[in-house]
């Protein structure tokens, strides 16, 4: 299991409005950053060192885009996996990220019947069929366990990517159709930061370059609010019949 930080560890002594929050710390401290470098670049005139700033501007905030998105993401997991709630009162997506292991063991093919497995090793159709029902008579208890999102749950894959983005929130619970708004932007954000990234010597415009810092901006405000609403209303729990 993962180790996080103390602070992500201790979330569920903390309201909501306090874990967002520490996402508000988090974000001003990326968002001065990459303001510090925009007005490094403004205030140099027309040249090779003005070209240089905005590059390193696109990275940086390439960066911290990717860093708060995962950040966050991060949060949301650490303090519903606090929560200890069961995964009968959990929402689908949680309770599918808890019980990984148990899909994996109900689709690893070499797991065989171990009375059948000597006499038919191959009847595929078998040994599923005891996968299958080992794992029924398993349901109860594992229904019974607590929610536990494991690492692998939220990853980058190397670049975050609106697409990226959207499979971390939807394997979450999140709501993340919104995230289309942003599509464009984030993407053409990501294309110019792999050229620099990748020795092209290109160098963005102004207009360019404060387009892709309000996108950063728009899209860690988008993921931050997304988290702390969630947290909110409990979005993480299954709603009870009434």
């Amino acid at each position: 299991m993962r180790e996080f930080p103390s602070f992500l560890r201790d979330l569920k002594l903390r309201s909501p409005n306090e874990i967002f929050e520490e996402l508000e710390e988090g974000r001003a401290v990326r968002e001065a950053e990459i303001r510090l470098l925009q007005n490094l670049a403004e205030s140099e005139g027309d040249g090779d060192r003005q070209g240089t700033l905005r590059r390193s501007l696109v990275l940086v905030t390439y960066a911290h885009l990717e860093g708060f998105a995962k950040f966050s993401m991060d949060s949301y997991a650490s303090a519903v996996n606090s929560a200890k709630i069961p995964c009968s009162e959990a929402i689908a997506p949680l309770v599918a990220a808890t019980l990984h292991k148990a899909f994996a063991a109900l689709r690893h093919i070499q797991s065989k019947h171990p009375v059948f497995r000597g006499q038919m090793p191959d009847d595929a159709a078998l040994h599923m069929a005891w996968r299958e029902q080992e794992f029924v008579q398993q349901i109860e208890s594992l229904m019974a366990t607590p929610v536990e999102i494991p690492d692998s749950v939220v990853s980058s894959e190397s670049n975050l990517s609106a697409m990226v983005l959207k499979k971390n929130m939807y394997r979450l619970g999140l709501p993340f159709d919104s995230v289309d708004g942003h599509g464009g932007a984030i993407g053409k954000l990501l294309g110019k930061r792999n050229q620099i990234a990748h020795g092209e010597l290109v160098t963005p415009t102004k207009v360019d370059t404060d387009q892709y810092v309000a996108t950063a901006f728009e899209v860690m405000q988008f993921v931050q609010a997304e988290v702390y609403d969630a947290l909110d209303k409990r979005a993480y729990q299954r709603p009870v019949a009434a």
